[in-house]
């Protein structure tokens, strides 16, 4: 039985997973972009670890990677936290500056309360969700993923947008990569006043020029 996806050890993909690892990392490093550095990250349904320790590589991120799954294991700029949080653990764990939730929602009966504790732990927010016509009898609230997709998509649609398309674990359908971005813009700097036009001197009024009068003189 193959992995739910590959590992990232020492800079490189090792093995082989049933999702397409390196996809979704793109898209979401892109996202990210080039100014961002040493930044805090929750990666929650973390699994192995693979997006934590790239971040962590690539970013000088500082992350917190929460699974069950027993191949979870600290790394360089990763703390494993090898447990499925419930909602106080979760909460109790602070704000971050990004979150990730990639294909964990669909699991969790109460996914609502989840989201929204994830969106108010950070400002910026990369959230999976599973195509509602997969088939995935393990997953607690996969019944409800229409309606998980459609709160995702409200929130993007205020504060983000969808960054990508991937196979999902049925591969048959492609799951959909959203961001939800918080943060602050700053404000356009205000446009320069237009300079005061120069005050226009008053012109000399011309006078007519008095003619001198000829002295009276004695009569003659």
């Amino acid at each position: 039985m193959s992995r739910y996806q590959p590992e990232w050890v020492n800079g490189r993909e090792v093995g082989t997973g049933r999702r397409d690892a390196a996809g979704r990392y793109k898209a979401i490093a892109d996202y990210l972009g080039d100014d961002m550095r040493g930044f805090h990250v929750l990666d929650l349904g973390a699994y192995n670890g693979y997006f934590s320790r790239r971040l962590a590589e690539d970013f000088g991120a500082h992350c917190v990677a929460a699974d069950d799954y027993v191949g979870l294991t600290d790394a360089p700029g990763v703390k494993a936290v090898r447990k499925r949080l419930s909602m106080p653990e979760l909460t109790s764990l602070g704000s971050f500056d990004v979150v990730l939730c990639l294909s964990v929602l669909h699991h969790l009966p109460d996914w609502r309360a989840y989201l929204d504790a994830l969106v108010s732990m950070a400002p910026l927010v990369f959230i999976e969700t599973a195509h509602p016509d997969e088939v995935l009898p393990k997953a607690k609230a996969h019944g409800q993923s229409r309606e998980i997709e459609a709160a995702v998509d409200a929130l993007a649609g205020a504060h983000g947008t969808m960054l990508a398309f991937t196979p999902g674990h049925d591969a048959r359908h492609a799951r959909p990569l959203w961001v939800i971005d918080r943060r602050t813009k700053s404000d356009p700097e205000p446009a320069p006043e237009p300079a005061a036009e120069p005050e226009e001197k008053p012109k000399p009024v011309k006078r007519p020029r008095r003619r001198a009068s000829k002295p009276v003189g004695d009569a003659q």
